[in-house]
C-alpha cells in the first residue's frame, strides 16, 4: 500500500543519487544560519568576513537610517506587531492609507491595496478576480504566487511557454473574444533576469480583449529613468491593468502590493483571501516601507551605481568564459550542468569568502543547477571584481556548463 510520505524518500533519494559525493554540502549550503545584517555587501558569518550576494536589497534601503528611524519611531510608541487584526476589521491605520496613496501615485494608478505579503497580493488578486467562465494565461516562467493565483481560481488556468508570444496567442484565439480573460506575467523573471516582452504583449492584449496583470518584484526600483519598474522601461505603464510587486527587495522592507483600477482594487479588498483573511502588514513596516518609497524617488544615484555594477558583473563573468544568459533586470545567474552549482556554492564561501544562492529541482530541472547572484548598488568595484575572480577560479577548475543550459522550470521562488 503507497504512503503518504513516500515521495519525500523517493525525492530525497534522487537528490543523494544526483549529488554523489557532494551530498553532504546541501546540508552545508541548503541550513546556513545567517547574522541579522545578512542584507549588508559585507557580513560576519562563521567567523570571517563574507562578500553576501545572496539577498534583494538591490538599492541598500533595508538598513538606511531614515528607514530604520521610520520604524524604531513607530515601534516605540506602538509596539512590533501592531495593528493585529486583518485589513477590514482593525488592520487599517492611517499609515497604511498614506502607503496606499503614495505608491498609487507612484505606479500612476487609481488606486493601492497593500498585504502583507506579495504572495498575497498576487496569488490573492488573481484567485478571486478570475471567476467561472473567465480565464487566466500565465507565463509558465512566472513567479510561483501568480501560478497559484490560477490555480486558486475558480476559471480556466492555462499556461504559455515562457515569453512565447506565438504561443500564447494561440491559446487567445482558443477563447471565445467575449470572454473575460487575464494575461498574468513576471515583468522581470526571477530566475533568469530575462524582461517579458510587454510591447507585444499588451498588443496581445488589446486585440483579444484581455486584461493584463504585471508583477514587477524585480523590477520596480531597478528598472525606468523613474524606478517605476518594467512597464516604464518599455514605455507601456498606462496599457498594464494592474501593477503588483513586494516591499522585500528594492524596498528593503516587507509586504506587498496591488495597484489598479479603484473598483477593481475595492472588490479585492472584500473578495481577495489574501487580504481579507491574514493580519495587516505591521504599523513599522508600513512606515519603513513609505519612507524607502521616498528614497527610491529621491536618490536615482542608488539606481545608477546598481547598473554600473551589474555591466562589470556580466562582463567580468561572460569573459571568464561563464553561462549567464541574457539578464536585463538586477538577478544574475551563473548555469550549471547537473548538480555542479552545489561544490561551486560551497567553494565560494569556503575558500573565496563570496555567499551566494543555490538553485536546485525542482525549481530548475533536475540537469541543470544555478548560482543566483544578486548585487547591489552597495557594493564597490573592488567586491564585484572579487565575486568575478572566484567563479573564474572556481570554472577553470571544473567548467560549469558544457553546451548550452536546459530550460528553467517554471518554478520561481523569489
Amino acid at each position: 500500500m503507497a504512503d503518504l510520505f513516500e515521495k519525500c524518500d523517493v525525492f530525497m533519494s534522487r537528490m543523494r543519487r544526483s549529488a554523489g559525493a557532494d551530498f553532504d554540502k546541501l546540508d552545508d549550503v541548503f541550513h546556513r544560519v545567517f547574522p541579522l545584517d545578512n542584507s549588508a555587501p559585507h557580513i560576519e558569518f562563521r567567523g570571517r568576513e563574507m562578500i553576501q550576494v545572496s539577498t534583494n536589497d538591490y538599492l541598500g534601503f533595508a538598513m538606511h537610517p531614515e528607514a530604520i528611524a521610520a520604524a524604531a519611531a513607530v515601534a516605540d510608541e506602538y509596539g512590533i506587531g501592531t495593528p493585529l487584526g486583518a485589513r477590514p476589521l482593525t488592520g487599517t491605520t492611517a499609515l497604511h492609507l498614506e502607503l496606499e496613496e503614495k505608491l498609487a501615485k507612484f505606479r500612476r494608478t487609481e488606486a493601492c491595496a497593500v498585504h502583507n505579503l506579495g504572495l498575497g497580493a498576487m496569488s490573492g488578486t488573481i484567485s478571486c478576480l478570475v471567476g467561472r467562465n473567465e480565464y487566466v494565461f500565465v507565463d509558465s516562467y512566472a513567479h510561483g504566487c501568480v501560478h497559484d493565483g490560477a490555480r486558486l481560481a475558480r476559471g480556466q488556468a492555462a499556461w504559455f511557454k515562457h515569453n512565447d508570444l506565438a504561443d500564447l496567442e494561440s491559446q487567445l484565439k482558443e477563447v471565445p473574444i467575449d470572454a473575460p480573460k487575464l494575461i498574468a506575467v513576471d515583468g522581470v523573471y526571477g530566475m533568469s533576469g530575462e524582461l517579458a516582452p510587454l510591447p507585444e504583449i499588451v498588443a496581445l492584449k488589446e486585440k483579444y480583449r484581455a486584461r493584463l496583470l504585471v508583477d514587477d518584484a524585480h523590477g520596480t526600483g531597478v528598472l525606468g529613468d523613474n524606478g517605476r519598474g518594467t512597464p516604464e522601461y518599455f514605455g507601456v505603464e498606462d496599457e498594464v491593468d494592474l501593477h503588483g510587486g513586494t516591499f522585500a527587495k528594492s524596498f528593503g522592507t516587507f509586504g506587498g502590493y496591488m495597484c489598479g483600477p479603484k473598483n477593481v482594487i475595492e472588490f479585492m479588498r472584500f473578495q481577495s483571501q489574501g487580504y481579507v483573511l491574514t493580519k495587516a502588514l505591521p504599523a513599522a513596516i508600513t512606515a519603513a516601507t513609505i519612507k524607502t518609497l521616498e528614497l527610491i524617488q529621491r536618490m536615482p544615484e542608488r539606481r545608477k551605481k546598481l547598473w554600473e555594477n551589474l555591466d562589470m558583473l556580466r562582463a567580468g563573468l561572460r569573459e571568464a568564459g561563464l553561462t549567464i544568459g541574457n539578464p536585463r533586470g538586477a538577478v544574475t545567474s551563473v548555469w550549471a550542468r547537473g548538480m555542479r552549482a552545489l561544490p561551486a556554492v560551497y567553494a565560494l564561501e569556503h575558500e573565496f569568502g563570496v555567499i551566494a544562492n543555490l538553485v536546485l529541482y525542482p525549481a530548475v530541472p533536475i540537469n541543470t543547477s544555478i548560482i543566483r547572484v544578486t548585487l547591489s548598488a552597495m557594493h564597490s568595484p573592488e567586491d564585484v571584481q572579487r565575486v568575478i575572480d572566484a567563479f573564474a577560479e572556481i570554472h577553470r577548475r571544473t567548467p560549469l556548463q558544457d553546451g548550452e543550459p536546459a530550460e528553467l522550470s517554471l518554478a520561481d521562488n523569489g
